[in-house]
């Protein structure tokens, strides 16, 4: 799949650690999480006036070069679009970093670009990601998990909790994966728009819930917070 089109942040002070960055929305993704807050990406209409030519994301990012430090590119899921490499040598040629954020579902296509920060989500233990709709993923949750670990970039694993996708017993099982990990971000969902309707007005998880993950992520040996 092929990338003319994204969406636009022009300036977050959150979603790079220590810049000021540049964020784009990829269209498209191959999961379905319930709690995804960012359905229109999920399903993107391509007449959408949220998305802009890539041409001028690139026209805007050489105008705003001296004012940031980074890009954070998102989704959506960015590791489907495969000339995804041509827009990080297009940054880079800026002077920029460039953060990826992915679900790790497609790690030979990870390890072909040149990021500077790499924020993977893992979404439940491996053998439940059912529960999104998919089975027999395993392998490659692994295999960019321990890339990822060994690569010598800078990077954090991310868990958004929902105590139906989330229990204390797939934290045990994640928590093994990712030890010797930089860091790992445990974030209680929150209700809102959502993929799946029936999550728009569910309970967050408990400040208690949380923090007995947190406990178990910790005792596991792995660095650990709340986000």
């Amino acid at each position: 799949m092929a990338l003319a089109k994204a969406a636009l942040l022009k300036t977050t002070l959150l979603d790079y650690p220590g810049e000021v960055a540049s964020m784009i929305f990829t269209p498209g993704c191959n999961l379905r999480c319930p709690y995804c807050h960012n359905p229109e990406l999920v399903f993107p209409n391509k007449d959408s006036s949220e998305l802009l030519p890539l041409e001028s994301i690139r026209d805007f990012l050489k105008k705003r070069a001296s004012l940031i430090g980074g890009v954070v590119i998102t989704g959506g899921e960015p590791l489907i679009h495969e000339d995804l490499p041509l827009l990080i040598n297009y940054i880079h040629s800026l002077d920029l970093k460039v953060k990826i954020d992915t679900n790790g579902l497609f790690p030979d296509q990870l390890k072909k670009v040149d990021a500077d920060y790499i924020a993977m989500d893992l979404k439940t233990s491996p053998d439940h990601y059912y529960r999104l709709g998919l089975q027999g993923n395993k392998n490659r949750l692994v295999e960019s998990i321990e890339y990822i670990k060994g690569s010598g970039i800078n990077h954090e694993f991310r868990t958004t909790v929902s105590k139906t996708i989330v229990s204390p017993e797939d934290v045990h099982k994640m928590a093994s994966l990712l030890k010797g990990a930089e860091h790992w971000y445990l974030t209680p969902f929150k209700p809102g728009i959502t993929l799946d309707p029936s999550f728009s007005e569910l309970q967050p998880p408990s400040s208690a819930y949380m923090e007995d993950l947190l406990t178990i992520a910790r005792e596991s040996g792995v660095e650990a917070s709340i986000r």
